[in-house]
């Protein structure tokens, strides 16, 4: 929960995270070239037990609409009076892939916007996997000519252009329910981005640092894993593993929450009682089976290319700490472009401390919102909001 601050005059907008398990609204105001500011926020997460998947669909749904409401009773906004709503839907409610198309030409020809939005137009309608009638997102993330990536492809002159698109489909209930909730929000139709374009959107800086890393995108009971090569992402997969089944593997018949606090004293090694002792050990078992899960989905996207070293990690944050020391501790070489270990880097709200400014700097500990909230206004100090 963020708290209230003093009014401000920026445009007013709302912003939806809808995670496997749990759903956050963020109400704020932006003003072009300056932070974000969250007026009020809240994240409404489902208790940790065993459901269906329409039950848990169910629970998300009821969170989507408990978040709206309670954001706005914080931020004191009417209904209709905030004037744009975005929402980002991570796994496993999107599914995201990319897709590559070139076009080769007998002579060099000038590059036009057209002509490279009919090859991303040609692409998109020959793509099987994803069903086209559920898509919220199918956007440029690269352009090459004669091989070489640009920037500013238009007016320049080559005789092969090659496009990159990340397209995304989503879980058309989800999608309705966020769309039916927002409207009552924002009177405007909400724009729909999903995680992995979320993410990818925000951690283009990091490609001045490192041109190549693997994402791992964890919500509650699912995992988006993709490769990024020279700022573009490649190959994507979903894990049914989260947070939220990891916490309820190492709890076992006890309480989430407690075992919660017994890991973050552990993290801290702050803990050498008893208790502390049988969680380590339920998390020593529950590292076997994550070993195992996380494993097979690595050797899908090395089968491909292997994956880059640089591993970063959007989860949590009480659990990232020890989630940060899995995936760089564990063995996964023979994975790797090196055969090194990973090198973790941990996502916080100090990353995107430029884009987004919390009501309460005590209490801006949702990453996953924050990350949401840094996407749209990136958005709208480039002018792409509506």
């Amino acid at each position: 929960m963020f708290g209230i601050s003093t009014p401000h005059t920026g445009k007013r907008v709302a912003v939806a995270d809808i995670g496997s398990g749990s759903a956050g609204v963020a109400i704020l105001s932006l003003e072009k070239g300056k932070p974000a500011h969250i007026i009020a926020a809240h994240r409404s997460i489902l208790p940790i037990e065993t459901r269906t998947p329409d039950a848990t669909l169910a629970g998300v749904i009821g969170a989507i609409s408990e978040s709206a409401e309670k954001a706005l009773a914080a931020g004191n906004a009417k209904p209709g009076s905030v004037q744009q709503a975005y929402a980002v839907i991570r796994a496993p409610w999107t599914r995201s892939k990319t897709i590559n198309a070139e076009k080769n030409f007998p002579k060099e020809e000038r590059v036009s916007g057209r002509m490279i939005a009919e090859i991303a137009k040609e692409a998109l309608a020959s793509e099987k996997e994803l069903d086209r009638t559920n898509l919220i997102e199918a956007n440029i993330v690269r352009v090459e000519l004669n091989g070489y990536p640009t920037a500013h492809p238009e007016g320049k002159h080559a005789h092969s252009v090659r496009v990159a698109i990340l397209a995304s489909e989503c879980e058309p209930r989800v999608k309705k329910a966020a769309q039916e909730t927002l409207m009552l929000v924002s009177p405007s139709i909400p724009t729909f981005r999903s995680g992995t374009g979320a993410l990818l959107s925000i951690l283009r800086d990091r490609s001045a640092v490192h041109s190549d890393y693997l994402v791992v995108d964890m919500a509650g009971s699912a995992t988006a894993m993709f490769t990024v090569h020279k700022g573009t992402p490649l190959d994507h997969v979903l894990v049914p593993e989260g947070t939220q089944t990891i916490l309820k593997r190492v709890s076992g018949n006890g309480l989430p929450e407690e075992t919660m606090s017994l890991m973050r004293m552990i993290a801290r090694d702050h803990c050498d009682d008893g208790a502390c002792e049988g969680i380590k050990a339920e998390m020593a078992r529950a590292e076997q089976e994550l070993i195992k899960t996380f494993g097979e989905a690595m050797a899908r996207l090395a089968a491909v290319r292997k994956l880059p070293n640089t591993l970063v990690l959007l989860a949590e944050t009480d659990m990232s700490t020890w989630l940060s020391n899995f995936f760089s501790r564990i063995d996964f070489t023979q994975f790797t472009l090196t055969s090194q270990p990973f090198t973790v880097e941990i996502l916080t709200p100090a990353d995107l401390k430029e884009s987004v400014m919390p009501a309460e700097a005590g209490k801006a500990n949702d990453v996953s919102l924050l990350a949401a909230v840094a996407l749209v206004n990136s958005e709208h100090s480039n002018g792409r909001s509506k």
